[in-house]
């Protein structure tokens, strides 16, 4: 019983280490400009991205964030929020995995999340559930 306990752990902990690698060391990742009480609270819809830039899945999904801001100014929030930086923002929305998608609506409640990463016409289709065209 013992050894089969050991190898188990054994396992787990090698794949946590392979499911995590890339997204240890600190982030080059920018955020936006606005912050974070300004987009919660500016009568706008307001998608964040909680990640860390080494991470494969949170570097593909910063073109893909950086796109939306650009084709959604001025309706829509979309903030890049680095976990390494924003701890207590991290512990605020029980962010677990990265990278996490969080959409809030007008009045900065949460409406709805994803985590890993998300194509551009599903987070698109997110977006008009939540009345964002």
């Amino acid at each position: 019983m013992f050894k089969r306990t050991s190898y188990f752990i054994l396992t787990l902990m090698l794949l946590l280490t392979i499911a995590t690698a890339g997204c240890t060391s600190k982030s080059n990742q920018t955020t936006t400009v606005m912050s974070w009480s300004e987009a919660i609270s500016n009568g706008k819809p307001t998608l964040a991205e909680f990640g860390r830039g080494t991470c494969i899945p949170c570097k593909e999904m910063k073109p893909v964030l950086e796109a939306l801001a650009k084709e959604y100014d001025g309706r829509l929030n979309v903030l890049i929020i680095d976990v390494d930086v924003y701890s207590t923002l991290i512990r605020q929305h029980g962010i677990m995995v990265i990278p996490t998608q969080i959409f809030f609506n007008t009045d900065g409640k949460e409406v709805s999340r994803h985590v890993g990463f998300f194509p551009k016409a599903d987070i698109i289709a997110e977006l008009e559930k939540i009345g964002v065209k």
